[in-house]
């Protein structure tokens, strides 16, 4: 009876329930388009360092003296279980010739299947014996082709390859590196120990196991070497977004306050519209509890309808958004996606009883003498 009653009164003002409802359908979307697209931003973001999730990067602790990591710290990392691989590196700057061009870059000393296992090689093959593998924006400043040979501290290398470009990366960035054999490394510089190892783990969930067997077998009488775990990393990127997320939904949220805002209008206009009338029904027995009620009804039922609409409407405002944004839309169809249409919808429909409750109130505390007396 309640609900029939508030749904006729809504009726009757047809052009100001429209406007209302409009302002939720708005604010709505707003919040579960926001929503979508950041949860697929961080999604798209997080999947670039999805395949170093495992991986854990051993340097030289500085802090106790140490500048570099010798073969026996190799050899005891090998050692220790819980292993998928163990990659170690050399690395040194040095001046680079290619015909009448010069350049200073990094040059990295690698074994073949550590290439293999960390980049992709676009053009050319990984071969090092006597050959080298450059990184891809290095190639294009240089005007590097296969087959070219370029000059490392006074020896030649041939070209083998030319590395796939690639994003940013918390281990190694090889878009302006040249990577030749450890061998090599070791004869051009005459180094033998290492800068950095990169492991790889079987399981996320072996890290700390893993760390705790390096601080024993290593660490145990003095810090030789520091333990970075790429996962913490990404933990902390994904606060960031979570934090990012916040604040755009908060920028959205203005958008269903003024849809609010719109909604306390239209029911305190009712209110003043309909004191006859509600002080009719308070003469023939109805409590101030049952004119509470209608009125709150009115509110829930312009809230439910612009929630739906909204919720329904925010499914493509979020595909355009990732579409023109992302360049993608496939993270739309996710949980993610589902959690943030429900989480604009539940705002909608909150913010619509809350705008609705102090009209509400005001209409079930009139008397009815006053009310029926009014003009």
């Amino acid at each position: 009876m309640y609900f029939e009653l508030a749904r006729r009164n809504l009726s009757r003002t047809k052009v100001r329930s429209v406007l209302a409802i409009i302002g939720i359908v708005i604010g709505v979307m707003a919040i579960s388009s926001i929503g979508i697209f950041g949860e697929g931003l961080k999604k798209s973001v997080l999947e670039r360092f999805e395949d170093v999730a495992n991986e854990v990067i051993i340097a030289p602790s500085y802090a106790g003296g140490y500048s570099s990591i010798d073969k026996t710290i190799v050899t005891k990392i090998q050692k220790i279980g819980y292993l998928k691989s163990v990659l170690p590196i050399k690395n040194k700057g040095s001046l680079i010739y290619f015909k009448n061009k010069r350049t200073f870059t990094t040059v990295y000393g690698l074994e073949r299947d550590a290439i293999t296992e960390l980049f992709e090689v676009e053009k050319g093959s990984n071969r090092l014996s006597s050959s080298c593998v450059v990184g891809s924006h290095l190639a294009e400043r240089l005007k590097l082709r296969v087959g070219n040979k370029i000059l490392i501290e006074g020896k030649e290398f041939v070209v083998s390859g030319i590395l796939k470009e690639e994003g940013a990366r918390f281990d190694l960035n090889p878009n302006n590196v040249i990577i030749i054999s450890d061998k090599d490394f070791t004869n051009l510089f005459n180094e033998e120990d290492y800068n950095m190892i990169i492991v790889k783990v079987e399981s996320l969930n072996d890290i700390d196991k893993f760390k705790e067997l390096v601080e024993k077998s290593i660490n145990s009488r003095e810090k030789k070497v520091r333990v970075l775990e790429l996962r913490t990393i990404l933990e902390r990127l994904t606060e960031a977004f979570n934090q990012i997320n916040l604040f755009l939904l908060a920028i959205a949220g203005v958008s269903l306050l003024v849809a609010g805002v719109s909604i306390l209008n239209i029911m305190l206009m009712s209110t003043l519209e309909r004191t006859k009338e509600i002080g009719v029904m308070r003469a023939v027995g109805a409590s101030r509890g049952t004119i509470l009620r209608i009125f709150l009804y009115e509110a829930l039922i312009l809230g439910a309808i612009g929630s739906v609409i909204g919720g329904f409407l925010s499914i493509f405002g979020g595909y355009f958004i990732e579409l023109a944004i992302l360049q993608s839309a496939k993270y739309l169809f996710s949980l993610e996606t589902l959690n943030s249409i429900l989480l604009g919808v539940f705002f909608g429909l909150i913010t619509a009883v809350v705008s609705g409750f102090y009209p509400a109130w005001k209409a079930s505390m009139l008397e009815p003498i006053e009310a029926l007396r009014y003009e």
